[in-house]
């Protein structure tokens, strides 16, 4: 199969695990993101690299954002929003940052594949990202698409994050094509 074709379907299958996903739940996120001090991110491998997309977008339609880590990276306050990304919801160092994040009474956002993990557990808002895992039996519901591994949850990740910067952007009647003001001038 070319690289066109696999892109194609790549974008319907994406298209149809996005369609899946509970907008009152994206909702409850962009409020809470509205209603933070400061916004946090974590994550690990590619799903941390959609956070860090997500976030650069955050900062240049002016939020105050931060990914955790990261040397110049703040104290966690009461009032903070973590933001977590794990398909599994159970890789241990996301997990303990939330816990923390919990401990001085912040509010913990989190996409999984799994609402009823650890992580999930321990969410105030959880968006459920319905994509293939490798740690579910195939099924109608579970079906290896044409991306390896977990594309699908990362991808859909980072096509998410864009959709709420365009709704928050538009909320503070911020034009996304002038908002980039705050972007990387040293490059």
């Amino acid at each position: 199969m070319e690289s066109f074709q696999i892109v194609v379907q790549a974008v319907k299958e994406l298209s149809e695990t996005l369609s899946k996903v509970d907008k009152t739940e994206v909702t409850k996120l962009v409020q809470a993101i509205r209603h933070s001090k400061r916004i946090f991110l974590t994550g690990a491998g590619r799903s941390r690299l959609m956070l860090q997309a997500f976030a650069m977008r955050l900062m240049h339609i002016g939020f105050q954002v931060y990914i955790v880590g990261e040397v110049t990276t703040p104290a966690f306050l009461a009032g903070d929003l973590l933001i977590a990304a794990s398909a599994s919801g159970e890789t241990k160092s996301i997990l303990q940052t939330a816990r923390k994040a919990k401990e001085y009474q912040g509010q913990v956002a989190v996409f999984s594949i799994f609402p009823e993990s650890s992580l999930g557990e321990t969410a105030d808002i959880l968006v459920k990202i319905p994509a293939y895992t490798d740690k579910l039996p195939s099924s109608a519901e579970n079906k290896m698409g044409i991306l390896p591994g977990g594309s699908m949850f990362e991808e859909a990740v980072l096509l998410l994050g864009d959709a709420l910067i365009v709704e928050l952007a538009s909320e503070q009647q911020i034009d996304t094509s002038k908002a980039f003001a705050n972007h990387a001038n040293l490059e």
